[in-house]
């Protein structure tokens, strides 16, 4: 039943885009996101900024890495003079500091982070104009889709359709 419904659906799909495709082949164009993340002029800035703030993260993680490193070592090197108790709280102080240390990569690095949320705090005006200037051009060509190539998996399109360069253009003022 399953199977069928599949079959039903991707039947249907085909036809109406088929005919959509027959009917203007020329709605539909693409663009690279990945070009234009690199290519934008403004990127390196916005880029410099995220690196700042990681390279603030990577030294505050260097810190606690050595912190940690120092108890570990004045444990290792005071071992022999502490009683069992004091060498308990000091190995239970060096655990809560590692689990501190974890807890602090994983805010930062980890799924959801401090550096993703910079990265899209940065980013986000820049992606609301590309948004902004898609919708123009979509407007201006009468195109039914422009599909992202770099997101969407596509394996074949005309490089007569690709706006990229179009987007560029006007995202880093350089219109003609």
């Amino acid at each position: 039943m399953r199977r069928y419904l599949f079959t039903l659906a991707v039947t249907l799909a085909l036809v109406t885009f088929g005919s959509v495709g027959a009917r203007s082949a020329e709605g539909v164009r693409y663009i690279n996101s990945d070009q234009l993340r690199l290519e934008y002029v403004g990127a390196r800035d916005l880029d410099a900024q995220l690196e700042a703030s990681v390279a603030d993260w990577r030294t505050e993680a260097r810190e606690k890495e050595r912190a940690i490193e120092g108890l570990i070592l004045e444990l290792q090197n005071q071992r022999l003079l502490l009683s069992e108790e004091a060498t308990g709280e000091k190995e239970t102080a060096i655990r809560q500091m590692q689990l501190e240390f974890e807890e602090f990569l994983n805010s930062v690095w980890g799924a959801g982070g401090l550096a993703v949320q910079r990265e899209a705090e940065l980013w986000q005006p820049v992606f609301d104009k590309i948004n902004g200037i898609l919708e123009e051009i979509g407007a201006e060509g009468e195109y039914a889709m422009i599909f992202d190539a770099a997101r969407m998996g596509l394996v074949y399109a005309d490089p007569s359709t690709d706006l990229t360069q179009e987007v560029l253009d006007r995202l880093n003022g350089t219109e003609e």
